[in-house]
Order: C-alpha cells, then sequence, then structure tokens
C-alpha cells in the first residue's frame, strides 16, 4: 500500500495493516534459506520465460540432433532422443517436488489465515450479539420506544453456540453429494 494511502486511513485500518504486516513479517522470517530458494525456483518455473526457454531447448536439441543423424555425423542423441527423454524427466520430477514443497508451506499458510478468521469471526459475532442485548435492553427500559420482541429479536441476542453449529456444519458436509 502505497504511503498516502496509509495516511489517509484510520487509525483503527493502520493499526490492522500493520498486524497483517506484521504476521507476514513474521511468517517470512521463520522460512529456511533452502525454502527460499525452492520457492524462487518454483516461482520461476512456473514463468512464461521458463516455458518458452523449455520450448526452445527441446527443439534446439531435437533439430540439431536430428540434422546430424541425417547427415551421417556425430550426433550426442539420435532420436528417439533418449538423454532428452532423460533430462525432462528429471526435470519434471524435480519441479514436482518443488511445487509440492511450496505448496505444503501454503497449505499450512492457509490453516493459519482460516484459523485466524475464524476466530475473528467468532469474536465479532459475540460482539454483536452483546451489543444487540444491550439495545434491546434500551428499548425494555426507555419509555417513548415501543415494540415487543419478538422471536427474531430474541434469536439474535442469544449468543451462538459455535460447538453446534461446527457439528451441524461436518454432517453437512458429510451428507453432502461428493
Amino acid at each position: 500500500m502505497a504511503q498516502d494511502d496509509r495516511t489517509s486511513a484510520s487509525a483503527a485500518t493502520r493499526d490492522n495493516l500493520d498486524a497483517v504486516a506484521s504476521f507476514s513479517d513474521q511468517e517470512a522470517a521463520t522460512i529456511s534459506r533452502w525454502q527460499i530458494v525452492i520457492e524462487r525456483i518454483s516461482a520461476f518455473c512456473g514463468s512464461a520465460a521458463y516455458f518458452a526457454g523449455v520450448l526452445l531447448f527441446i527443439l534446439i536439441w531435437a533439430g540439431v540432433n536430428a540434422w546430424a543423424t541425417r547427415r551421417g555425423g556425430f550426433a550426442l542423441d539420435a532420436p528417439p532422443f533418449p538423454w532428452l527423454q532423460g533430462i525432462v524427466s528429471s526435470n519434471a520430477l524435480l519441479l514436482t517436488i518443488a511445487v509440492l514443497i511450496r505448496q505444503n508451506r501454503m497449505a499450512r499458510l492457509s490453516a493459519h489465515h482460516a484459523h485466524l478468521d475464524l476466530q475473528i469471526n467468532i469474536l465479532t459475532e459475540q460482539k454483536v450479539t452483546k451489543v444487540l442485548q444491550l439495545v434491546d435492553e434500551l428499548r425494555r427500559e426507555l419509555p417513548g420506544v415501543r415494540g415487543t420482541p419478538n422471536a427474531e429479536v430474541a434469536a439474535l441476542t442469544t449468543p451462538a453456540d459455535t460447538g453446534a453449529i461446527l457439528e451441524a456444519v461436518k454432517k453437512h458436509l458429510e451428507s453432502a453429494p461428493k
């Protein structure tokens, strides 16, 4: 976020941005050098430049060796190019491992974010319920405010049973078609 955008934000927004940045900095500080290297390799190998480079390498390799074979000269890897197949297979294996390592870290980070979201959502629900309870109390105590609480208001002012909700979600997910 640009500095101008940050200074125009409210104090609470700046605090939230600082908390998220701090969380990201702490996560980045725990990454090993090998993890950083693997992630950089993985990021590069997912680029269009890498794709074009590999494609160009394969075409040149096959072209040069096929041309040398047809001319009767020395071909390092004559068709059907077993060396090229080995190089490409080894590359694919190493890239797969690098991507899996990166995905495992991203999955752990995503789980942390999901847990944080859950905690904040539960806290928010508790706060909103308390505010609704206070508003309902004020409504009952102020003589000028008319109306009686209905079932919907009563339901909204009752704190949510997170355990029951979690069980309902589990049952729903288990019964959903796969």
